[in-house]
């Protein structure tokens, strides 16, 4: 289910959803995994880079902006 007021958590971000939603890049949460962060540990973060993390570089990519929100879950390192 999609809310009809942001924020919009989707599964999957393609340029058609977006657009289906009417959704800006800020209007969607990124949720990804952060090796550099301790376990269990999360970070909200505005904008930025990819910092080499191949799926927000594709989410980056989809939706020609890196404005959206992130948060990042840490994973750590093995």
């Amino acid at each position: 289910l999609v809310s009809l007021s942001p924020p919009y958590f989707l599964a999957c971000i393609s340029v058609s959803k977006a657009e289906i939603y009417n959704l800006r890049p800020e209007d969607i949460y990124l949720v990804h995994d952060d090796l550099d962060k301790a376990l269990g540990k999360v970070a909200i973060k505005l904008g930025g880079s990819a910092r080499g993390h191949n799926g927000v570089r594709s989410c980056i990519s989809a939706l020609h902006s890196n404005e959206m929100p992130r948060v990042r879950v840490g994973i750590g390192r093995p």
